[in-house]
């Protein structure tokens, strides 16, 4: 039996409610929690301003090298496989984050974290349009996004709490854990 038949919804709001998931930890959680744990490792590893940038780069050329890849990869794979991909090395690129000891290490990983956003954030707005037709897909488009606002919020309470009792390294942690829950 056809598992779209089942929902008395169109299953492109189950895709949303994914989607909006999905872009909550790879973006919302992975990119924008970083300027709340930023000074508590620039503090704990002896960061100079600089140094605080190139991670953040790193981040960036991360992410453009995932988007340039990923219509490749869509077609190839499927959108759902690197989607998951995507965010599995979201998590697996903050663990390792949370137990970087020198520049080298954050910059390596938090670059790793870029590339997996990408894989996860281009093809969930691909599926938009997949499972939308015009005149509800921006609709559509903008609950996804939601999900990195929901991220923010989320992350701008918990992580100062995290930070002051078990510093940016548990934070780290438990934002991956919360990010791969959504696996």
């Amino acid at each position: 039996m056809n598992i779209v038949r089942k929902f008395p919804i169109h299953y492109g709001w189950m895709i949303v409610l994914s989607g909006g998931l999905t872009l909550f930890a790879c973006l919302g959680l992975a990119r924008f929690a970083f300027g709340l744990l930023l000074p508590a490792m620039r503090q704990g590893l002896s960061l100079g301003y600089d140094q605080m940038g190139l991670i953040s780069t790193g981040n960036f050329i991360g992410y453009l090298l995932a988007v340039t890849v990923s219509p490749w990869l869509i077609r190839r794979y499927r959108p759902r496989a690197v989607i998951f991909c995507g965010l599995l090395l979201v998590c697996l690129s903050m663990l390792f984050i949370s137990r970087a000891g020198n520049l080298s290490m954050l910059v390596i990983f938090y670059g790793l974290a870029g590339v997996g956003s990408g894989f996860a954030n281009i093809p969930t707005m691909v599926l938009v349009s997949h499972w939308f037709r015009r005149n509800k897909r921006g609709q559509a488009a903008g609950m996804i996004i939601a999900g990195n606002g929901l991220a923010i919020i989320l992350a701008g309470q918990i992580v100062p709490i995290l930070n002051s009792i078990y510093g940016w390294r548990s934070s780290w942690i438990v934002l991956a854990i919360v990010s791969l829950w959504r696996q």
